[in-house]
């Protein structure tokens, strides 16, 4: 990069305020080039998102107009900071995203990607603009709940998310064939997880959805380490086992110092067709324990439904069954 470019690039950055009187110079990272690319990042730290992109949008048209760059990135980062950890590094803000939401548990088969689903309807059926990504590299099962299929289209270097019912979607099921099986060590995870999350271009979404996988490894640090995330909700069964595993989960949550919005419990109990009358088909009290052990709020309790499973099967609407957590209060 020549020296006119970079005082070019400085001199705009230095003559842009915010409105808490900082300059984009003093929030910058260094500039860095690769070939006609060049880019940094931005701290908004106490900064409003639509004053970022605003200033985001100024800064990069600045550039365009006065220098030769064909790719101009801004990548947006926040810091959060807390009692223990008063210099925590700056954590990305995916471009275009309101509020993003994690669907989590530490447990398998408890029916996270179908609660994501039903969240999205939910917020969809709210009046929301809403996208999903799929973050269970090794298992996903998205595109087959939306009944999506088919690589993402390329726009300027970013993926095209998928679309059905109204609701966005990327998953890494898109770019491997449905019987793959995947390998990947922890670098080729968090750069799959940050090619779904911040290489895709989402437009404007007021919540992204970001469905977990079991565990609480390179997945969960990748995304926890480097992402701003508003509020997760973990999803438990009654069960013990469930209990401890989704306990777990929840201390690395903390530890991260992330919002937890509260505790769903799903298969909570089968209601029988012809009498009406609610019967537990599983042992245990595993959400109201999580809750009371976390200091959670216990959001809901979900029935064991054969229509929805039925569904989910099918890839079908699951809006249909959105009612089941009208009673979940999100940000």
């Amino acid at each position: 990069m020549t020296i006119t470019k970079s005082n070019r690039i400085n001199e705009i950055r230095a003559n842009l305020l915010l409105s808490d009187g900082t300059t984009v110079q003093s929030r910058s990272s260094d500039i860095i080039v690769n070939g006609s690319n060049v880019g940094f990042s931005l701290d908004i730290s106490g900064i409003e998102l639509a004053e970022a992109e605003s200033i985001r949008a100024q800064i990069i048209k600045a550039i365009q107009e006065t220098t030769d760059f064909e790719k101009i990135s801004v990548v947006l980062t926040s810091t959060r900071k807390n009692q223990s950890a008063s210099n925590e590094k700056a954590k990305i803000q995916i471009e275009g995203v309101g509020k993003v939401l994690l669907v989590a548990s530490g447990k398998g088969g408890v029916g996270k990607s179908m609660i994501a689903s039903l969240l999205a309807h939910k917020l969809k059926a709210d009046g929301k603009k809403v996208g999903i990504v799929d973050a269970d590299i090794y298992g996903p099962s998205i595109p087959h709940l939306f009944s999506l299929k088919g690589k993402p289209e390329l726009d300027d270097n970013k993926m095209v998310p998928l679309e059905n019912y109204g609701i966005v979607v990327n998953s890494i099921g898109f770019l491997t064939e449905p019987s793959a099986s995947i390998s990947w060590r922890g670098p080729m995870v968090s750069k799959a997880i940050y090619q779904l999350l911040s290489l895709t271009n989402w437009g404007k979404l007021d919540y992204l959805i970001i469905d977990s996988p079991p565990g609480t490894g390179d997945i969960h640090l990748s995304i926890l380490q480097n992402y701003i995330i508003d509020q997760v909700i973990m999803v438990t069964t009654p069960q013990k086992i469930s209990e401890i595993d989704v306990s777990r989960a929840v201390s690395l949550y903390k530890k991260f110092n992330v919002p937890i919005l509260g505790v769903i419990e799903n298969m909570s109990y089968y209601v029988i067709p012809k009498t009406g009358e609610s019967i537990s088909i599983f042992t245990g009290d595993g959400g109201n324990k999580i809750a009371s052990d976390h200091n959670l709020d216990l959001l809901t309790k979900l029935p064991i439904d054969p229509r929805i499973s039925i569904a989910c099967d099918a890839g079908a609407d699951l809006s249909q069954f959105s009612y089941l957590l009208d009673t979940i209060k999100l940000p």
